[in-house]
C-alpha cells in the first residue's frame, strides 16, 4: 500500500476512534454474480441481480472517492468477466487513486495480464494440490490457477487465498511451498459464506472444531518459522480461540470492536450496500441508485453482527481498532 493511502486511512481511522465519525474508507465491490467456475461451496453464480452498468460503477467509485475511501476491493462472482473490466480498473487507478485489489479464480488472467498491471494486489484462489483443489472446486481448475500464477508473479504483487475445508487441512504445507518456489503471499481463511452465497454443499466441507483449531495452530507455528503467510498472528491467535466455528456472533469476540458498516463496507452486485458480504440475506440494505452512496452507507451504522470468523473483516477490524502490529503486517506485504 502506498504510504499516502496508509496515513490517510490512518488519519480517518484515529478521528473514528475518538470521534465516532465514519466513512467508506475500504470498500469491497461485487461486480457480477457471473462466474466462469463452479466451486463447491459458493451458489454466486445462482443469483439472479442486475449488474451495475459502466456508467453506475464509475458513479459509484468518483462518489466513494468523494467521501473518503482509500481501498477497493473488486470481486464477484468472476470480476474479470465483465467485459468493462480494464475501463473500471484504469479509472479506479488513474482517476481516484485507490489502492486496488482483485479477487479472481485465476482462469482469464494470462488473457487479461497487461489490463492487471496498474493493480496493486492480485488475489488468487486456490486450495491444495490439483487433486484438492479440483475437488474444492472444480475439475482443470489447478492448472488454470497454476497458470494464473505463472503469469501474475512475474508482474505484479500475488497473494493467493486458500479456504481451509475438511479436504485441505492436511495441505498448508504445500500451498507454503507453493509461495516459495512463485514467490507469493499467503492468505488462509476459514468457511464463511452467508447463507445466501453459500452452497448447500457447503456444510459436508466444514472441519470438526479441534481439526480447525490444530490447522490454526500450524499456520502460526509456520508464520513465527517466516514462511510467506500474510494472516496475521492476531488473526490466527483470534481464530484459533474462537469458541465454535459458526460463522457470526451477536456478541464482541475477545474485545475486539466490528468495524463493518462504520469504516468499511460491501456494494453488492445490484449496488445494494451492506456492512460486509456476510451480512448480505440477514439484513436490510439501501441500494445507492435510488438514496445514494452516503445515504445508503449511514443506513448500515447499527449492524447486530458483533464478531466473525471472515479473514478479511477480521484483520480490517484489528487495523481498525490501531492494532500496529496487524497493520505494519499488512503494511509490509502491501506496500509496492
Amino acid at each position: 500500500m502506498k504510504l499516502k493511502n496508509l496515513l490517510k486511512m490512518g488519519w480517518h481511522t484515529l478521528t473514528a476512534n475518538i470521534s465516532g465519525h465514519t466513512c467508506p474508507l475500504n470498500v469491497m465491490i461485487s461486480l457480477t454474480n457471473r462466474c466462469n467456475s463452479r466451486c463447491q461451496y459458493c451458489n454466486i453464480f445462482n443469483r439472479k441481480q442486475r449488474e451495475l452498468t459502466t456508467t453506475e460503477m464509475l458513479a459509484l467509485l468518483k462518489d466513494l472517492k468523494r467521501l473518503g475511501a482509500q481501498r477497493i476491493a473488486f470481486w464477484g462472482g468472476e470480476p474479470l468477466v465483465r467485459e468493462d473490466i480494464a475501463e473500471l480498473i484504469n479509472f479506479a487507478k488513474d482517476e481516484c487513486d485507490f489502492f486496488l485489489s482483485i479477487d479472481t479464480n485465476g482462469y482469464l488472467v494470462p488473457q487479461k495480464i497487461d489490463i492487471l498491471k496498474k493493480i496493486d494486489v492480485l488475489v488468487l484462489s486456490i486450495d491444495g494440490p490439483e487433486k484438492i483443489h479440483d475437488t474444492n472446486r472444480e475439475p482443470g481448475s489447478f492448472q488454470k490457477v497454476i497458470k494464473a500464477i505463472e503469469t501474475a508473479t512475474k508482474k505484479m504483487n500475488v497473494f493467493t487465498i486458500t479456504v481451509l475445508t475438511k479436504e485441505n487441512l492436511q495441505y498448508i504445507d504445500y500451498i507454503l511451498e507453493l509461495a516459495d518456489k512463485y514467490q507469493f503471499s499467503t492468505t488462509f481463511q476459514l468457511l464463511h459464506h452467508s447463507d445466501e452465497l453459500a452452497s448447500e454443499n457447503e456444510d459436508n466441507l466444514l472441519p470438526l472444531t479441534e481439526q480447525y483449531r490444530k490447522a490454526i495452530e500450524h499456520l502460526i507455528t509456520c508464520k513465527k518459522r517466516g514462511k510467506r503467510i500474510v494472516s496475521s498472528f492476531e488473526y490466527l491467535n483470534y481464530i484459533k480461540n474462537w469458541n465454535d466455528y459458526k460463522i457470526t456472533t451477536s456478541k464482541e469476540s475477545f474485545g475486539l470492536k466490528c468495524w463493518a458498516g462504520k469504516l468499511y463496507c460491501n456494494v453488492d452486485t445490484d449496488g445494494t450496500i451492506y456492512p460486509c458480504s456476510v451480512m448480505i440475506g440477514k439484513m436490510k440494505g439501501l441500494n445507492f441508485l435510488d438514496v445514494g452512496v452516503k445515504q445508503a452507507f449511514d443506513y448500515i451504522k447499527n449492524c447486530e453482527c458483533k464478531a466473525c470468523t471472515a479473514s478479511c473483516f477480521t484483520e480490517y477490524n484489528f487495523m481498525h481498532s490501531l492494532n500496529f502490529k496487524v497493520i505494519y503486517n499488512w503494511y509490509k506485504y502491501t506496500k509496492k
